[in-house]
């Protein structure tokens, strides 16, 4: 989340790094894709994203992880990951663990907010999964609040944009 100043929590491995004069504040969760790998190919992920519903809940209580071990929002080595029960549809699975892993960035963002970022208002959003409408559905449900595609999921667009910021406040020598 980007700040205005630092948010620090290391009990719950939370962090800031400066850019320019705002700060980049977050942490980095073991939740995620590593966690659909166990179950599924990125092609079947893509194939059965096409048979789930993301507007309507399955309110099963997952949380993603591929091994025991969290980092951010809850920072313990040893907690388990949560994906039982799961069901024989492969569609209402996956939908399952997408809303596990919306449920634990939705913790992640109410951390921030505990210590000091300000309440989440938008998402840009890059990577692969930025391109699955069913798991943007999800996430916008779960999150409340809009999902903007960036422009580019290129992460050095981002670096020369910032570099190009830099060179264009820098002052004439």
């Amino acid at each position: 989340m980007v700040c205005d100043q630092p948010v620090f929590a290391p009990e719950y491995g939370l962090y800031s790094h400066r850019i320019g004069d705002l700060w980049l504040a977050g942490g980095a969760s073991n939740t995620g894709g590593a966690a659909l790998a166990r179950f599924f190919t990125t092609e079947a992920i893509r194939e059965i994203s096409h048979r789930i519903d993301g507007n309507k809940l399955t309110g099963l209580d997952y949380y993603p992880l591929p091994a025991p071990g969290e980092r951010f929002p809850i920072n313990d080595p040893a907690f388990e990951p949560r994906m039982t029960p799961r069901p024989d549809d492969d569609a209402e699975f996956l939908q399952g663990l997408f809303e596990g892993i919306a449920n634990v960035e939705a913790l992640g963002y109410r951390r921030l907010a505990e210590f000091g970022a300000p309440q989440l208002a938008c998402i840009y959003t890059v990577g692969g999964g930025a391109a699955n409408e069913a798991w943007n559905r999800i996430r916008g449900s779960i999150l409340g609040v809009p999902l903007r595609r960036s422009a580019s999921d290129e992460a050095a667009v981002g670096v020369a944009r910032l570099a190009r910021r830099g060179v264009e406040r820098r002052p004439p020598t």
